[in-house]
């Protein structure tokens, strides 16, 4: 395919993706009036969206969480896009999670009552990420090529509230992302308008643009996200690289063990000892 050709793709999918916001923007403002609220992760895919809905011209806030273990070149350019959003007129806020009683929530606390976050058990994304936007309509820089399951769906649908339709996190990458959704539990609405964009797309709008990026991505990074994420291919290498997030974690997980000898619930397996239970999560 031609350099023109890729160009001329990208200029139609912003096009695109601008029109969809737009389109949806009257119903942002009829929720609360404050339009849209951005989920920016730090990531490549939500500096896309945070550019975006700048070209929109609609009204929005970009809103961070932090997650307490998100990598320190995360947030320092976190800091520096809140500087710069912030100049050019808009609310960008930075939010820490929080417990009922107020107590900020953190992988910590939350490894000492649900154990250590796993592939199949990712609690850590709906307690420190997807807090946020109640009562909001979200933007999220969800794509359709980041899933391993692909699945063809409507452009425009909405969450029946079935099994088979649920989907847990806001910003998973599951094949049954929608580019509009609503999650009636939570009592939000979800658009996704870069959904069809393949990650080429991205790139070529971020070069075309000159969007400021997270700099992990300058020492070969793929994807961003939290240090130790199980998901992650250089969780494991980074622990082993940063021994003060690593011992955050096994003493976390020492932490666990008393709760769960407090509470009664039954140690076997890979959970007889915080040190097998913590060597079998790292081989994970």
């Amino acid at each position: 395919m031609l350099v023109e050709d890729t160009l001329f793709g990208v200029r139609d999918k912003i096009k695109i993706s601008i029109d969809r916001i737009k389109t949806f923007e009257p119903m942002a403002l009829s929720i609360n009036g404050a339009g849209f609220y951005v989920c920016i992760s730090g990531g490549k895919d939500s500096s896309v969206i945070q550019e975006l809905c700048v070209m929109a011209g609609v009204k929005c806030e970009f809103v961070h969480n932090h997650t307490s273990v998100d990598y320190p070149e995360t947030i320092y350019f976190i800091r520096e896009e809140k500087k710069r959003m912030e100049a050019a007129g808009f609310i960008f806020r930075i939010e820490y999670p929080r417990y009922s009683d107020g107590r900020q929530k953190t992988m910590w606390n939350g490894i000492h009552r649900k154990g250590l976050p796993t592939r199949i058990s990712r609690w850590c994304c709906a307690e420190l990420k997807e807090v946020g936007g109640i009562g909001r309509y979200c933007i999220t820089g969800v794509r359709w090529e980041e899933s391993a399951k692909r699945r063809n769906r409507g452009v425009h649908e909405e969450l029946t509230g079935s099994k088979e339709d649920k989907v847990i996190l806001n910003n998973d990458n599951d094949m049954r992302r929608r580019l509009s959704e609503s999650c009636i539990p939570k009592r939000k609405f979800i658009l996704n308008p870069i959904i069809d964009w393949d990650e080429g797309e991205v790139w070529e709008f971020i070069k075309l643009r000159g969007v400021p990026i997270n700099p992990l991505y300058t020492q070969g990074f793929k994807r961003v996200g939290c240090i130790g994420c199980p998901i992650s291919h250089y969780g494991r290498r980074d622990l082993d690289n940063m021994p003060k997030y690593k011992n955050c974690y096994y003493m976390a997980v020492v932490k666990h063990f008393e709760y769960r000898k407090e509470h009664g619930l039954k140690l076997n397996g890979v959970m007889e000892s915080p040190d097998s239970y913590f060597e079998w999560w790292l081989r994970g």
